[in-house]
């Protein structure tokens, strides 16, 4: 695979020692390319304007500027680039703070070795990733089933977000336009109280809805 058909990649993290791994990792594979790397969330962005990756693997706590804050403008500024969280921390604060700012998947640093390059390559197909250890926090402690009273059609929605597909592909299978879809998405969001697609899939399924 040629480096212009290459998933590209930035890794944000404070830790010599991680970046190390990475680049190991990644090293390995053919399909996904390191293209820049950073020790704090503002020399993310600077990476991230200079180069367009499709994805950045993200830690949370950093000098200077943070994983949370770093998703969240990174989120406003490019919302096509996909922010996977890498931390050693998986509480429940963590893991919903980087959600609520962007973030579309979460691995804990003890998975690397086994989960990194096919949940990268997931997150660029627009699935939602979680290391075994953080999707168990995300549904526990058990929480009841509430009733957000979606319409059949938004739950047809989030069904089909919940398969990994865009926008665009889930306006398609649905035959409907993208802007009767952004409405729907909306109505979902308002209803559910959250601000993100990654929020909104995760709480659907704690509560069943997919």
């Amino acid at each position: 695979m040629t480096s212009e058909s290459s998933i590209r990649v930035v890794l944000v993290d404070d830790h010599f020692q991680m970046h190390r791994i990475v680049q190991t990792i990644l090293g390995a594979t053919e399909d996904i390319k390191l293209v820049g790397q950073a020790a704090n969330g503002q020399e993310g962005l600077n990476l991230c304007e200079q180069y367009q990756p499709d994805i950045v693997l993200m830690d949370v706590v950093m000098p200077v500027m943070g994983g949370i804050q770093a998703t969240q403008v990174l989120h406003e500024r490019y919302p096509d680039i996909k922010v996977l969280v890498l931390s050693s921390f998986q509480d429940h604060e963590s893991v919903y703070a980087m959600l609520r700012n962007g973030a579309v998947g979460y691995l804990t640093k003890g998975t690397l070795a086994e989960d990194l390059a096919e949940t990268i390559r997931a997150t660029c197909q627009g699935k939602m990733v979680f290391s075994s250890d953080v999707g168990a926090q995300l549904v526990s402690p058990p929480q009841p089933s509430k009733d957000y009273h979606l319409t059949d059609r938004e739950l047809e929605v989030l069904v089909h977000l919940a398969e990994g597909l865009s926008n665009q592909q889930t306006a398609l299978k649905l035959s409907i336009s993208t802007s009767t879809l952004k409405y729907h998405m909306n109505n979902i969001y308002e209803k559910l109280g959250v601000q993100t697609r990654s929020e909104a899939l995760v709480l659907a399924a704690k509560n069943n809805m997919i």
